[in-house]
């Protein structure tokens, strides 16, 4: 069993060298992996045209679809797997494949519209980390240009542990039949969800391959929310609590934000 102790020996990125995997777990969750956060985005790069950059944006899953719809994108990620995979699924769309940090990088343009679609804004676990990313999308972002991201609305449930809960099972391209459980711990005084996937297969000899994978993000309450855009130069435009744009309440999952830079 992993050892949540060993919170500060892992870099958080674990959980998306498996391309192949991430697609699998994606496909098994959602009969279309564009929705629901897919037409959203959709329709505010056609309402506000211009050039779209998408952060985190892992092996396409809205990057291609949005491409194919004559949206002006360039996709963002850290992980060069990701961007591997994505590459080829794309084939031939114009679509600006970037492999960067979002707290560091620097691409000599502005957009019309950014999006943060990998709950990459939550990988972020310190405050630093936080405010660069926001640094350099205002560095990125038109004058009147939006900047739209999405986190978990902070339910108890995040806050309670959890050992081993079968999740669903699947398979995979390569062959792999992939039961997947999830371990899970908060860190009340650093605001951290600690979550473990624990993934088991078997190999063609019958031995069984046991991999379990970490991944931390920071529950941002929402008041602590708006003071960080707030004081980082953004204003809020909208919040909704899906991507339906129904009202953010106490019972929403989500808190979907879009924002402009306030100068």
């Amino acid at each position: 069993m992993f050892n949540f102790d060993d919170l500060e020996e892992f870099d958080n990125l674990s959980e998306y060298t498996d391309p192949i995997i991430y697609d699998a777990e994606i496909s098994a969750e959602t009969k279309d992996p564009f929705k629901p956060d897919g037409p959203f985005y959709l329709e505010l790069a056609q309402q506000l045209g211009g050039k779209v950059l998408e952060l985190g944006c892992g092996t396409g899953r809205f990057t291609i679809p949005l491409a194919e719809r004559g949206v002006d994108i360039t996709g963002l990620d850290i992980m060069p797997e990701m961007l591997m995979r994505a590459k080829v699924k794309a084939k031939d769309l114009p679509i600006r494949w970037i492999e960067g940090d979002v707290r560091t990088f620097h691409l000599n343009n502005r957009f019309r519209l950014i999006v943060e679609t990998g709950g990459t804004f939550q990988h972020l676990l310190a405050r630093t980390d936080l405010e660069a990313m926001l640094e350099r999308v205002r560095e990125h972002l038109e004058r009147d240009g939006c900047f739209v991201f999405s986190i978990v609305f902070p339910h108890l449930y995040f806050m309670q542990d959890h050992q081993d809960e079968h999740a669903f099972s699947y398979s995979t391209e390569d062959g792999r039949v992939v039961s997947l459980s999830v371990s899970q711990r908060y860190d009340h005084l650093k605001q951290i969800w600690i979550e473990v996937a624990i993934r088991r297969w078997k190999k063609n000899n019958g031995q069984e391959v046991v991999k379990q994978v970490p991944l931390a993000r920071r529950l941002i309450f929402p008041q602590e929310m708006e003071m960080l855009l707030q004081y980082n130069g953004f204003s809020v435009i909208e919040r909704y609590g899906d991507w339906d744009k129904s009202s953010l309440t106490n019972k929403s999952q989500l808190m979907v934000y879009v924002c402009r830079k306030t100068a």
